[in-house]
């Protein structure tokens, strides 16, 4: 068995989550390749990549930056020392002066987190490392070379036992460094797993818990243990971002279960990422209920709607333009009503309503506001009989008023709309009737 383990920044801000980290690594020896975070903020100072970025601004435009870099090596330095490793942080610091002096491209400087924190435990643990620019490589547009990438990977890292990988960045095809995306460094850590072929792949953090409900209505709401790929991609939707879309769909490709934990447990009560629930696992059909507030409904009537051609072409052209992303459309024999989020509608809602009348010469348009989504989460709700009495009645017995539903094509969702001064009471009564039956 082979099991890939990424650490996050929040594991490695200190020496006792690394410690702690670690001991889990060297309990189960199919733990065979770690991949390692930059340390991340504490006590609301900056995490070291901040640290990082802040001294290439500052070197760029012609400033001293050394109280940051003076934090950069106590930080690390703190480190080395409380776990008890021989670890030349002098010469790494003395390097980074030498980089940013040089001009180093901002993603070369802030991948120096990664690659450092890489070097420390591999040396603690007393293995390999590994630098992501030989193993991760991107084309000339900044997309990743996936067939150059997993081929070149499969070969360097089978010859190794074990291995340690710096996480967030790989090489262009020029050879300077290019980053992933803030907080993206779970991507070096899916295609090390597939490039291995695991059987797992770990994603470790301080706290690692993924609840059932809005937490911030429902106090202590259950703990999810297990879900689909395609429900956790739903479950990011709705804001419940445990890990990315991509990094989830690099995993389903290759068939690679996730599992979402926590150092404080030792990963006892993690989430597990499958392509199907474990043999003898069962749960409700529904397995989250959440939502956010703050939408618009906008409806547009016209007589015969459905009968004309490139209606709908041209009306989220008009979005389109506008740069207002639509969350759901509702249609109707005479209407079409979109969703939209308050925030990017509002900047340009005159204009966008103006020209939606004018190029499509509707009979009406009206705007509702304060609108809240629930989405209701789960694989196979449909094919359960009764799932929309449940839902239903004890939001009509609550005297909710449901002013919108979207049954999602996927099988995975049912979005309710109610109002925003409903939303605590319906995702309280949904979850009281749904999750806890």
């Amino acid at each position: 068995m082979i099991i890939v383990s990424k650490f996050g920044g929040s594991v490695t801000s200190n020496v006792e989550g690394i410690k702690r980290a670690m001991e889990i690594v060297k309990s189960d020896p199919s733990r065979r390749y770690v991949i390692a975070s930059a340390p991340g903020a504490v006590s609301g100072d900056p995490g070291i990549t901040d640290l990082l970025f802040m001294c290439h601004s500052a070197s760029a435009r012609g400033e001293e930056c050394n109280e940051l870099i003076a934090k950069i090596s106590e930080c690390y330095g703190n480190i080395a020392d409380g776990l008890g490793i021989k670890f030349d942080v002098d010469g790494e610091i003395t390097g980074l002066k030498k980089d940013l002096a040089s001009g180093k491209s901002l993603d070369y400087i802030g991948s120096r987190g990664e690659y450092i924190m890489g070097k420390i435990l591999a040396e603690y643990l007393g293995w390999e490392f590994v630098d992501p620019s030989e193993l991760i490589f991107f084309n000339s547009d900044g997309t990743l070379n996936a067939a150059k990438t997993f081929s070149t990977a499969k070969a360097k890292l089978g010859l190794l036992n074990n291995a340690v990988i710096p996480g967030f960045y790989g090489s262009m095809p020029d050879g300077s460094i290019k980053t992933f995306p803030r907080g993206d460094g779970d991507s070096s850590g899916a295609i090390v797993a597939r490039s291995v072929n695991a059987d797992l792949f770990e994603k470790w953090s301080e706290t690692a818990k993924t609840y059932s409900a809005d937490p911030s209505v429902i106090p202590n709401p259950q703990v999810i243990r297990h879900i689909t790929y395609e429900e956790a991609v739903e479950l990011n939707y709705v804001g419940i971002n445990a890990i990315r879309d991509s990094v989830i769909f690099m995993l389903k490709e290759a068939g690679i279960p996730l599992k979402i934990c926590s150092i404080r447990d030792g990963g006892d009560a993690g989430m597990m990422v499958s392509a199907e629930l474990p043999e003898g696992v069962s749960r409700n059909a529904a397995v989250c209920i959440t939502g956010r507030r703050n939408y618009y409904i906008i409806h547009i009537s016209k007589y015969g709607t459905n009968k004309l051609y490139g209606f709908g072409e041209k009306l989220f052209g008009l979005f389109s333009k506008y740069h207002v992303p639509c969350e759901h459309c509702l249609s109707g024999i005479h209407k079409i009503s979109v969703v939209v989020k308050s925030q990017a509608f509002i900047l340009h809602h005159r204009q966008l309503l103006e020209e939606v009348k004018q190029v499509l010469e509707t009979d009406s348009i009206t705007v509702e506001n304060n609108l809240s989504l629930i989405a209701v989460i789960g694989h196979g709700m449909k094919n359960v009989p009764g799932t929309f009495e449940s839902l239903f009645y004890p939001l009509a017995k609550e005297k909710i008023n449901v002013r919108m539903i979207d049954e999602g094509a996927d099988d995975l969702n049912i979005i309710i709309g109610v109002s925003d001064s409903d939303y605590n009471k319906a995702v309280q009564t949904l979850y009281d009737y749904v999750i806890l039956k």
